[in-house]
């Protein structure tokens, strides 16, 4: 199957047209990066810099999600309750996480890409029921982005009791 239209099918952009061809072009790009270096580029991403955890989120990556979030911010803030002298440097290394975050998140995307897609092909399915799959399993889930928001708020107050 074409390379281009396996990663647009995962890829899943639905709204404007033009956002869609520019998303699409980024992941391909990022993708492509990816294979020349064996799995693990730098390729600088806005939302993944600003909205980290919950950028794994939208894109499907659950259980990366969910481990960056319990690492950084639960950890983060263990420290900062528990060890007020190690407090002032939670803020520095959450914004080196947060530089690190922006450029190398989208290698976890392009892993669960690479993971789905050889599974697929291990069972020998046709293009189109490939297409279609790549389609279900990737794409992005605005609603674990809430719910990823929901219990922010819900441990940030818990933390703060």
């Amino acid at each position: 199957m074409d390379k281009d239209r396996l990663i647009s099918a995962y890829i899943g952009e639905k709204e404007s047209l033009e956002k869609t061809k520019k998303t699409l072009g980024w992941y391909k790009d990022s993708f492509e990066k990816g294979d020349l270096s064996g799995g693990f580029s730098w390729k600088w991403s806005w939302w993944a810099f600003f909205g980290n955890w919950l950028y794994l989120l939208y894109r499907k990556c659950y259980l990366e999600g969910i481990s960056y979030f319990l690492l950084v911010h639960i950890l983060g803030g263990l420290v900062s309750n528990y060890m007020p002298d190690l407090a002032e440097m939670v803020g520095g290394a959450s914004l080196f996480i947060g530089l690190l975050s922006g450029g190398l998140l989208h290698n976890l995307v392009y892993r669960r890409y690479l993971k789905s897609k050889t599974i697929i092909e291990n069972r020998a399915v046709s293009n189109e029921e490939m297409e279609s799959e790549m389609k279900s399993i990737g794409g992005t889930d605005k609603r674990a982005v809430i719910i990823g928001i929901i219990v922010y708020v819900a441990v940030n107050t818990i933390f703060s009791l």
